[in-house]
């Protein structure tokens, strides 16, 4: 299968369990969950982290990433990396604080060289 249709396929799986929880699609969380999908390539399980584009920063920019991160279905480890996730939003100069709560993933405390 092609890469592109891969991220797409992962895009279709991702959005069907967002959307399938009320939570989001009520409103609860700011923005447009839709906007990420620019963001597939990026947070796939399969290859190595890369930084994101800045058409996938910009849709960061505009969703409450926290709100999102607290709405994950327990299973979407099995669609997405959320340590990618965490990566891209660092990129992005919107990064998770350390301890934060992102699906069942919990960002790492920062480590600083010696």
């Amino acid at each position: 299968m092609p890469a592109t249709n891969v991220s797409y396929m992962t895009w279709v799986l991702v959005a069907a369990m967002l959307f399938s929880g009320s939570d989001i699609v009520s409103g609860q969380c700011q923005g447009s969950i839709q906007d990420l999908k620019i963001c597939v390539p990026y947070v796939q399980k399969k290859g190595p982290k890369i930084p994101p584009s800045q058409a996938c920063c910009d849709a960061i920019k505009g969703v409450d990433i926290l709100c999102v991160c607290h709405h994950l279905p327990p299973d979407i480890g099995e669609l997405i990396s959320i340590e990618k996730v965490v990566f891209v939003l660092q990129v992005c100069r919107e990064p998770l604080a350390p301890g934060t709560k992102c699906g069942n993933y919990t960002v790492p405390p920062n480590i600083l060289p010696a």
